[in-house]
């Protein structure tokens, strides 16, 4: 019986440390997404992206902050998180965008290589 008990509370530890040591870049990356998701969202009025955008930005910064002071992250790092840091630019987003005094949207867009010289020098053709 004690056996059993002990197992099945090893069993439980395990998988529960197994989720404690999660990466923080997965919640980082989906706050992200749905910012990008928001700019490029044309539904929606500028008060209101404006608004959302800064109730966003917010919540990135700070999953930001928890990713860059995670002491762990360097611990046998996933490949999500090794490309998250190749790619510093575009997965600290708010962060570069205070750095280069930015708007988050701006930083992005030229980030991928769409600036207005870009864009305005495109043609629109019809195929």
């Amino acid at each position: 019986m004690y056996k059993s008990i002990a197992k099945i509370t090893l069993l439980i530890s395990f998988v529960a440390s197994s989720y404690a040591n999660a990466s923080p870049i997965g919640p980082l990356e989906r706050e992200r997404a749905k910012i990008l998701n928001l700019i490029l969202d044309k539904t929606i009025s500028i008060a209101e992206r404006k608004k959302k955008l800064e109730k966003s930005k917010m919540k990135l910064l700070d999953l930001e902050r928890m990713t860059i002071n995670n002491k762990q992250i360097n611990k046998n790092p996933d490949t999500h998180t090794i490309r998250a840091f190749e790619d510093f630019d575009l997965t600290f987003l708010v962060h570069n965008s205070f750095e280069r005094n930015k708007p988050l949207s701006i930083t992005w867009f030229e980030k991928m290589g769409l600036t207005t010289d870009n864009i305005m020098s495109t043609r629109v053709s019809r195929r």
